[in-house]
């Protein structure tokens, strides 16, 4: 059981609520949905809720943890295709961008509610890390397998690549121009495709 549960859920009970809760925040945000207001939505009282959860940022981050997992199993779809690296991996960016925007619009995020609620993004992003570092593992063996890339250490370079798209991210996140203007995503796309390319190079077995 998780230690940020009070008790086990059932798992069908426990999708309803990350499902309500999700368009809950997707609406106001987390700074601005109490857990009254999730507890309206389901039709239960507050202190249902409760039972099952201390406040509304452990259902928050299971709501998020949901959508790591769907993401993942998205990408496991697209790994599963017989597309080359220089594909595969772009896509990848492409997904992770679109992931990263759907994140920040679901705590309806902006530069001053990110930092005050960093703490909370900080132990999601480690804990996906080593989920996105296995997708890129896979895709890095898909592609060895195939003779596309030279003779690599596989999971430093998985272990290197998600790395840096997590520094690329964070400094991104603070850079509060790019939140004033509303083009944190634009940007991240243009620093990820960047990197990508040049990692490519280094690994392209030509």
């Amino acid at each position: 059981m998780d230690k940020e549960e009070k008790t086990a859920i059932p798992p069908e009970k426990l999708s309803k609520i990350l499902d309500v809760a999700q368009k809950r925040f997707a609406r106001f945000g987390l700074a601005k949905t109490t857990m009254s207001e999730i507890a309206d939505d389901l039709g239960v009282s507050k202190a249902s809720l409760y039972y099952y959860f201390p406040d509304k940022e452990c259902i928050f981050k299971k709501v998020v943890v949901k959508e790591q997992s769907d993401f993942c199993q998205q990408m496991k779809k697209i790994l599963a295709s017989d597309k080359k690296i220089t594909s595969t991996l772009k896509d990848y960016i492409e997904n992770r961008t679109s992931y990263f925007k759907t994140l920040i619009n679901l705590g309806h995020l902006n530069y001053d509610a990110f930092h005050a609620q960093k703490p909370l993004y900080a132990s999601l992003g480690k804990e996906f890390y080593e989920k996105e570092k296995e997708i890129i593992k896979t895709l890095l063996q898909n592609a060895k397998k195939r003779n596309e890339i030279k003779k690599i250490d596989i999971d430093e370079y998985a272990g290197f690549f998600v790395h840096v798209l997590r520094t690329l991210r964070l400094y991104a996140l603070g850079r509060k121009e790019l939140w004033e203007q509303g083009s944190m995503d634009k940007e991240l796309k243009q620093e990820y495709t960047f990197f990508t390319n040049i990692f490519l190079k280094s690994i392209e077995n030509i």
